[in-house]
């Protein structure tokens, strides 16, 4: 677990014990329960689209969703001010803290991941959570032209993907995301999310993972997809 998500389920425990959140509107829509910021009003239909598309993603990776308490800040500013950085997730806990301009999938998209497979096999910056969640975050963006757009470096492109499990800068989400869309466009969910279970139990051994579920290595993978990636 990162420095920064230790010291913001710190502060947000703290918080909790201060009675901070008391006083937060309360919205109940089943599966997800938010927790709104102080005279701040927002959309319903703004909590509506999440709902779906938690329910969609659920669907799509075949666990069944969990209930989740979603605590909504009105900006990153105002979650900085108060010491916590409004885009996180607590898988174990059930619990996000998103601010309203966040993406509507990406952090619920991690507690449907958690569902697949223990977060300690996938740590938090790791290349096949965060592009799955890229992936499904409900934004419908194409996560290969985005990645072309940005003019990643050849080196950046050409990185053995097995570097980036543990520590994946957040602007290379985009590119992770685009993986994603590669392999489940080539294999399907099916093999995708067979790939994702079979990490569970052996998250260092990828190599062979991949060769028994994609019949390739994951460097054979990675050079197919450098090839997708910048054909038109």
């Amino acid at each position: 677990m990162s420095d920064w998500t230790i010291k913001t389920k710190k502060r947000a425990k703290e918080l909790k014990e201060q009675g901070f959140y008391n006083n937060w509107t309360k919205r109940n829509f089943g599966l997800i329960t938010f927790f709104i910021y102080p005279d701040f009003q927002i959309d319903d239909e703004w909590f509506k689209k999440r709902l779906n598309i938690y329910k969609k993603n659920a669907k799509i990776l075949g666990v069944k969703p969990p209930k989740v308490n979603f605590f909504v800040y009105p900006s990153i500013e105002i979650g900085k001010k108060i010491g916590i950085i409004p885009t996180i997730c607590f898988i174990k806990m059930k619990e996000i803290h998103g601010h309203l301009n966040q993406s509507p999938g990406h952090e619920l998209t991690h507690i449907l991941v958690g569902k697949i497979n223990n977060s300690k096999n996938l740590p938090g910056n790791g290349l096949w959570q965060e592009g799955l969640c890229t992936y499904l975050n409900g934004t419908k963006t194409n996560q290969k032209k985005h990645t072309l757009s940005l003019n990643f470096s050849e080196a950046t492109l050409s990185t053995p993907w097995k570097k980036w499990r543990k520590h994946m800068p957040g602007n290379l989400y985009p590119l992770a995301g685009s993986i994603i869309q590669y392999l489940v466009k080539r294999y399907g969910w099916k093999k995708m999310i067979l790939f994702l279970k079979k990490l569970k139990n052996s998250a260092e051994n990828q190599d062979k993972i991949s060769l028994d579920i994609f019949k390739k290595s994951l460097e054979e993978i990675q050079k197919d997809w450098s090839k997708w990636l910048k054909k038109d």
